[in-house]
């Protein structure tokens, strides 16, 4: 294991626990339905699985491709990244592992990497404004969350609008700071992973709900799981969106009809579910990488 990957690892797994003692969340959920909670996991762990393979198809379609195993290794080792404050590590621990192994310039795979995380952030909004048709929200918030999308997908789509925003930033900043342009030919070839990606991961969570109660089973709470991601995503400050995501979970939860203290065990239920899938896909992606390492030394 190279030097760049490994004090990664120790970061984030440091990170992680304390991030875990200082949210005190350990809560023991009552389950229903068992059935429904191994389908859940099973799903939240397939979830971890069309993550990578959006990665790798995002790599593959700006001419750095990396095997499918590689794509669960740089996913699965970056994971935990997610609770080192600042989300630049879970875009830096993938694009990292990508060029230490393929030899790739780590501008550029660092450069793919904020392309495909802002990709997820905009599908998972779309998806998660399906929501505002059912759940009443301020509307101040409705006009921010509408705003904020449209200026997004402004920037990111139309280049014109794109370098005027840069020429706007670079002046506050003093410094030259580039994003993604993501052209149309590619939003319509890599858009269709995104959303599988998502309809995998929210049917994981859709089985966490019927595992706690058939009652919970319901069309309306499920856009709160991908806006409490991209909004956990958008934090910046809060190690792995921790208080974000429970936020979000908990206001959708509760005005959508559920108790506070139903909706606030469910929020909580939902991170240590989602905990289990980071640590497995984590795991998982030593033990491939371990494995990978220990061929090329019976190789040589």
């Amino acid at each position: 294991m190279k030097k760049w990957t490994k004090y990664f690892i120790y970061v984030s797994v440091a990170f992680l626990i304390f991030a875990l003692w200082k949210a005190d969340y350990l809560v023991v959920p009552k389950i229903s339905n068992y059935f429904f909670l191994v389908a859940s996991l099973i799903f939240l762990m397939a979830g971890y699985f069309t993550k990578s393979f959006v990665w790798v198809q995002s790599l593959k379609y700006n001419n750095l491709p990396i095997t499918c195993k590689s794509g669960v290794i740089s996913v699965g080792l970056s994971e935990l990244g997610k609770y080192i404050p600042g989300k630049l590590w879970i875009i830096m621990g993938r694009a990292g592992y990508v060029s230490e192994e393929y030899g790739y310039r780590l501008k550029d795979s660092s450069y793919i990497s904020f392309y495909t995380q802002i990709l997820t952030i905009w599908t998972g909004l779309l998806i998660g404004a399906i929501g505002f048709l059912f759940i009443p929200i301020p509307k101040k918030w409705a006009v921010i969350f509408i705003a904020g999308f449209l200026f997004l997908s402004f920037v990111l789509f139309i280049p014109i609008l794109q370098k005027l925003f840069l020429q706007i930033i670079d002046k506050i900043v003093k410094k030259k700071v580039e994003l993604p342009v993501i052209r149309f030919n590619e939003l319509i070839r890599l858009i269709p992973y995104f959303f599988f990606d998502w309809l995998v991961r929210i049917t994981g969570f859709a089985l966490l709900l019927a595992a706690l109660s058939p009652e919970f089973f319901k069309f309306v709470f499920l856009p709160a799981y991908p806006l409490s991601i991209t909004l956990g995503i958008m934090a910046v400050v809060a190690p792995g969106g921790l208080g974000v995501r429970e936020g979000v979970l908990f206001f959708w939860l509760h005005t959508g009809g559920l108790t506070v203290e139903t909706a606030t065990t469910i929020s909580l239920t939902t991170r240590l579910w989602m905990l289990f899938g980071e640590i497995f896909i984590f795991v998982l992606a030593l033990a491939l990488k371990s494995f990978t390492v220990q061929n090329e030394h019976e190789k040589n």
